[in-house]
């Protein structure tokens, strides 16, 4: 997951350190530019542009160029989880696919401030009978990391969903933190970004 840990950290946005006891979830993401046609997500900018972006529902597309001497582009999907009441990024989630052979992972980033052991879980709601627990890889100072290669059964559920969802853990005291995410455009992003990885 070296490809999509640096692309989610290298400076994107800060995360916050030392979440509260019970983080409150939050509305859903708002409401996005219109998303953008596949087309546009797969052509790289006409100046050459190191980096380019296309928004399908509350996901991004975003693919930047591979490092001199490795020609292509890395792509992923990602989506920055918001807190309401707070400036900064609480979380971001990406999926994608970390060289071109392996299946697609889905990775979640959070303040560090989390409780071992103990995973992190994505579910629709409270209710979810299928909720998806992530296993922690690593903390870094910026966040900790949580990863998984997700199976075709997920992947079907995550994609038919066009709502909200929940990101849950157990912070540094041992409590139950959920933040609202959202599966909104998810499909066409994943679309989009199977058309990039064939292309490379």
């Amino acid at each position: 997951m070296q490809i999509l840990n640096l692309l989610i950290i290298g400076g994107l946005f800060a995360i916050q350190a030392g979440a509260g006891s019970q983080s409150q979830a939050a509305p859903p993401p708002g409401t996005p530019p219109p998303a953008a046609s596949v087309p546009a997500a797969a052509k790289p900018a006409a100046d050459g542009a190191d980096m380019t972006t296309a928004t399908f529902g509350d996901w991004l597309l975003r693919c930047r160029l591979t490092e001199t001497g490795k020609p292509g582009r890395s792509c992923e999907v990602v989506q920055t989880v918001m807190i309401q009441g707070q400036a900064a990024p609480f979380a971001q989630l990406a999926l994608g696919h970390p060289t071109p052979a392996d299946p697609l992972h889905f990775t979640a980033v959070v303040p560090p401030n989390v409780t071992f052991p103990s995973t992190l879980r994505v579910s629709f709601d409270e209710k979810d009978a299928q909720p998806v627990d992530v296993t922690w890889t690593r903390c870094l100072p910026g966040g900790c990391f949580a990863s998984l290669a997700v199976p075709k059964d997920v992947l079907a559920r995550w994609r038919a969903r066009d709502e909200a969802g929940r990101l849950g853990f157990k912070n540094g005291a041992g409590q139950d933190a959920t933040v609202a995410i959202s599966f909104r455009g998810l499909a066409r992003a994943l679309d989009a970004l199977a058309k990039e990885t064939a292309g490379r």
